[in-house]
């Protein structure tokens, strides 16, 4: 039996103190009927603050679909392309969605047409309309693969996507108004070890800067990289920040999320199965362009993981993905203390509803968590609404050093030290258990992660336990 204890605060003198927020959800409510479909999920706000839910359906009534919530209710579906053979069977492969003020972009690939299919449509009314489909490269003899659109800071669209076969490259395709089309491809992959052919780009921008995540193939080690441009052409800076050399000859199919905090660090959220299916974090200072570090998101996790979807506001780090123990789940966890901290708050917020729950994608607006994901059991998508309380942090409290040590036998975990009060809480932050203690808390072992907080004046000390 494997037993971790995680000290989740630590005693310093005017330190900072790490601690568990809470985050609190709403009803889970359907975003549209099965009729719609449930395939390749992406969630975003528009310019009014508005949560948009992409969603594909295969075979009857096959489309691309955009759904919008205002005043809390999801109206009538949106199909915003005619095509009706748009390429849904891969979840990470699939179209991509991006909003620069009140426009919006979706890329997307039609099934079979890998070389001439790449499509960008654009809506510049937060949604409601769409106009004609943009062939991203209409005459192309090579593949144009998964295009993933963004923004620039004019607010053009460009694309990053897979070139070619054997090798694959990185291809970078800007608008030109005047042409009113997309330019052809350039190399976006010239400072990387390879590219993985079928994982999907990460396109966005920042600070006038063009920037990519990317899974490379250098020899079948899959390891993801930074790419940047200052100008979207010269694509010659690149860096590693994938520390778990994950080894395989076949195709993950699987990509990157990523977020610019306030501070211009840049965290990207992906799965890597160097040590079994788990999701990790990578933080990048854009400002020098220097990888900082890599963690699992939940290092005390033992089930599969996969499709991390991460988004920030202000101090704060929302990161959502999906676990399978028996059942599909999605989990949630929240930080404004670092990715560091994500696993003092992870939650399994699908746990009691029915059928599998995949396929996860958030946003956080600085107030509320929008959450959509896939209902298997139904064939709908579900939006979850939750709001974070607490924090990661505590700044500037004079505490003394450690007066609390905590062991464990076979039956649970024993706590000593000074007089004190606490609170047991489960990971969704509920709490089970409180009350006061004379030098020594026995807690008992249930077979579940429990997080114990220990009280004395200002002095907190979380544990996070795990057998």
């Amino acid at each position: 039996m494997k037993t971790i204890i995680t000290l989740g605060m630590f005693c310093l003198v005017l330190g900072t103190l790490v601690a568990q927020p809470t985050m609190t959800w709403e009803s889970p409510i359907d975003v549209s009927s099965e009729e719609f479909g449930n395939r390749c999920t992406r969630i975003a706000l528009n310019q009014a603050g508005n949560p948009m839910v992409l969603h594909g359906k295969t075979g009857d009534n096959a489309g691309l679909y955009l759904s919008i919530m205002e005043n809390g209710i999801f109206g009538d579906p949106i199909q915003i392309v005619s095509e009706t053979n748009i390429y849904l069977f891969g979840e990470s492969e699939g179209p991509r969605m991006a909003v620069y003020e009140n426009r919006v972009a979706v890329s997307y690939q039609i099934f079979n047409e890998w070389a001439t299919g790449g499509h960008v449509v654009i809506s510049e009314d937060n949604g409601h309309t769409w106009g004609e489909p943009y062939a991203v490269a209409p005459t192309a003899t090579e593949d144009h693969f998964m295009p993933h659109v963004a923004f620039n800071d004019d607010g053009l669209p460009w694309v990053a996507l897979k070139l070619g076969v054997d090798p694959t490259e990185e291809g970078i395709l800007h608008f030109n108004t005047d042409l009113d089309a997309f330019d052809p491809a350039i190399s976006g992959s010239t400072a990387t070890p390879g590219v993985c052919e079928c994982c999907p780009s990460n396109a966005f921008g920042y600070e006038g800067m063009y920037y990519n995540v990317v899974r490379t193939n250098g020899d079948n080690l899959r390891d993801f990289w930074l790419t940047a441009s200052p100008d979207g052409v010269n694509w010659d800076s690149a860096i590693d920040i994938d520390e778990t050399d994950w080894v395989i000859n076949a195709c993950p199919a699987s990509g990157t999320s990523s977020t610019v905090m306030e501070d211009g660090t840049l965290i990207s959220a992906y799965m890597s199965a160097s040590n079994g299916s788990r999701v990790y974090w990578s933080s990048v200072d854009l400002s020098t362009f220097t990888f900082l570090e890599t963690g699992q998101i939940d290092p005390s996790n033992t089930f599969s993981e996969n499709h991390p979807s991460i988004s920030s506001s202000g101090a704060w780090l929302v990161a959502a993905w999906e676990r399978n123990s028996d059942d599909y789940n999605v989990m949630v966890a929240a930080s404004n203390a670092g990715p560091q901290a994500l696993e003092m708050s992870v939650v399994n917020v699908t746990e009691g509803l029915s059928g599998n729950n995949r396929h996860p994608s958030v946003v956080y607006d600085g107030e509320h968590i929008h959450l959509a994901y896939q209902n298997a059991e139904n064939g709908v998508v579900h939006y979850l609404k939750g709001e974070i309380s607490g924090a990661s942090q505590v700044e500037g409290v004079e505490i003394e050093e450690n007066p609390w040590t905590i062991s464990s036998n076979e039956s649970g975990w024993i706590l000593k030290g000074e007089d004190a009060s606490y609170t047991l809480y489960d990971l969704g932050g509920r709490t089970l258990e409180t009350g006061k203690f004379l030098n020594e808390l026995h807690i008992s072992n249930n077979n579940k992660a429990l997080i114990l907080q220990v009280r004395k004046n200002d002095q907190v000390n979380t544990f996070k336990l795990v057998k």
